[in-house]
C-alpha cells in the first residue's frame, strides 16, 4: 500500500512504531510498517524527522511528487549505499555500453507492440468510427516497420561515445515516427467524444491530454519506486540522459512499454462519458488544462484497478503492478551481469 498525502496540512508522524497520518481537519490513522510500500507527499504536507528516519530504516521509499502531474520531484533515502553494490557500480557503464542500448531497443519494441495491439483491440469496439478502421492498416504498417527495426537492432562492431550519442538520436527519431501515427490514430477514434488532436505534454490544451499527462505521472512514480526497490539509480538513464541530465532519466527510458496501459485507461475513460467539465480546471499561468479533484479521483481509481488486472508472463498470469517490479528486477540483473 502507498500512503498518499495530498491534502493541505496533512502530517506524517510516528506513534508506537507505526506511521501515522493526521489531517488538518483532525482525522488520524495509523499504518503498520509491513503494510506500507511507499510514502508520497505533495506540496503543503509535512512530516516529522522521526517518520523520515523510520521510513529510511525500513527501506520505505519516500517521494515528494507534483500534485498536478503525480510525477516525482525528489526522493528521501537513508544516505547509505544500496544493498546491490554491483548494480550501482555497473550502471554508469551500462548507460553507455552496447548492452544498455540493446535494452533500450527492446523496451521501445515492446512499447510499439503494445501500442499496435491496443489499436487493433479498439478497432473491434462496436462503436469505433468507420474512418478509424479504414486508416488502421496504414498506421499499423508504419508502426510494424518501426517495431521490426528495434527488434532487429544490433550494435555496430565499433562502439564509442560518439556512436552512442548518434544511436540515441536515431532511436528517438524512429520512436517519434511510430508515436506520431499512433496518436493520430487515437485521435480518429476519439473524434466527437473528447477533444484530442495531437499529443501534448505540459501544459495540456485539451481534456484527453490532461488525462494522459496525469496517468503518465502515475506511471513515472510507479517505475521510479520499482527501480529504487531493485537497487537501480533512477537518475542514470540511457536514451534520455543527454536531454534531461538532472532528471530521473532511467525512469523516462523504462516507462516506455507501460505507456499503452495508461493510453488504454484514458481511452476507456473518454469512452465512458464520465469525465464531465468539473473534472478539469484551467491552468491560468500556462493557459492550459489540469485535472481537478473530481477528475483525479476518477483517473486514479481507474488506473489502480487496471494495474490489478493480469497479463501472461513466463507461463503464468501476473498482475500488471507486479510485472512492472519484475521487469525492473530483470533490468537490474542485466546491469549487474555487465562484464
Amino acid at each position: 500500500m502507498q500512503l498518499y498525502l495530498d491534502s493541505f496540512g496533512a502530517y506524517l508522524y510516528v506513534r508506537n512504531g507505526m506511521l501515522g497520518v493526521r489531517t488538518r481537519a483532525g482525522g488520524e490513522r495509523l499504518f503498520a510498517l509491513r503494510d506500507v510500500s511507499a510514502v508520497l507527499l505533495t506540496k503543503g504536507t509535512a512530516l516529522s524527522s522521526d517518520a523520515a528516519l523510520l521510513a529510511a530504516e525500513h527501506d520505505i521509499p519516500l517521494l515528494l511528487i507534483d500534485a498536478q502531474t503525480h510525477r516525482p520531484l525528489a526522493q528521501l533515502g537513508s544516505g547509505l549505499p544500496g544493498n546491490i553494490a554491483t548494480v550501482r557500480k555497473n550502471q554508469p557503464l551500462f548507460s553507455r555500453a552496447p548492452e544498455g542500448f540493446q535494452w533500450v531497443a527492446s523496451v521501445i519494441a515492446q512499447k510499439v507492440a503494445r501500442q499496435r495491439a491496443l489499436l487493433q483491440t479498439l478497432a473491434e469496439w462496436p462503436d469505433a468510427p468507420h474512418a478509424y478502421a479504414a486508416d488502421l492498416r496504414v498506421t499499423d504498417r508504419i508502426m510494424a516497420a518501426a517495431e521490426k527495426n528495434f527488434v532487429a537492432w544490433t550494435p555496430p562492431p565499433t562502439w564509442d561515445a560518439e556512436t552512442a550519442a548518434a544511436q540515441a538520436e536515431k532511436f528517438r527519431g524512429q520512436e517519434g515516427t511510430a508515436s506520431r501515427v499512433y496518436f493520430q490514430q487515437l485521435a480518429r477514434l476519439l473524434e466527437g467524444r473528447m477533444d484530442f488532436a495531437s499529443r501534448q505534454k505540459r501544459p495540456a490544451y485539451d481534456p484527453f491530454n490532461a488525462v494522459l499527462n496525469y496517468l503518465y505521472g502515475m506511471l513515472y512514480t510507479s517505475v521510479h519506486l520499482s527501480q529504487l526497490k531493485s537497487g537501480l539509480d533512477p537518475y542514470l538513464g540511457i536514451l534520455h540522459a543527454d536531454r534531461h541530465g538532472n532528471a530521473p532519466t532511467l525512469v523516462f527510458d523504462a516507462i516506455e512499454p507501460y505507456r499503452p496501459w495508461a493510453d488504454e485507461v484514458a481511452v476507456r475513460l473518454a469512452w465512458s462519458g464520465n469525465l464531465a467539465e468539473d473534472c478539469f480546471e484551467p491552468d491560468n499561468q500556462e493557459r492550459g488544462l489540469w485535472l481537478a479533484s473530481a477528475g483525479k479521483d476518477l483517473v486514479i481509481d481507474a488506473m489502480l484497478q487496471f494495474m490489478e488486472t493480469s497479463l501472461p508472463h513466463a507461463g503464468r498470469r501476473v498482475r500488471r503492478k507486479v510485472l512492472l517490479d519484475l521487469d525492473m528486477q530483470q533490468l537490474a540483473l542485466r546491469v549487474k551481469a555487465l562484464a
